[in-house]
């Protein structure tokens, strides 16, 4: 994953239908849901949301405020919604 990415695909699946793009609890990183892509359906690609702060991206700071989260997220995950998506998330991760 190059730095600065917001999205960590386990398996890149081209002919997904559906991206599932998991969001990890406060302070955890996107390899929380490694495992998931192997019991997700092969139409469905799991696209797991990397925090800046976090894992592969901790030179970067992290955000502390929603306000500024959300824009960056959005243009983050913009290369990613060109097919149906839902979002996954709980604890804190369920806020963003």
């Amino acid at each position: 994953m190059a730095e600065g990415s917001w999205v960590l695909r386990p398996r890149p699946n081209s002919a997904a239908r559906v991206r599932l793009f998991a969001f990890p609890y406060a302070g955890g990183g996107g390899s929380a849901f490694r495992t998931w892509a192997s019991d997700l359906p092969p139409d469905v690609e799991l696209c797991a949301v990397q925090m800046p702060g976090r894992e592969s991206r901790w030179k970067e700071p992290p955000y502390t405020r929603m306000d500024a989260l959300v824009p960056a997220l959005h243009d983050g995950l913009l290369p990613y919604l060109d097919r149906p998506y839902a979002f996954f998330g709980h604890s804190l991760g369920a806020l963003t």
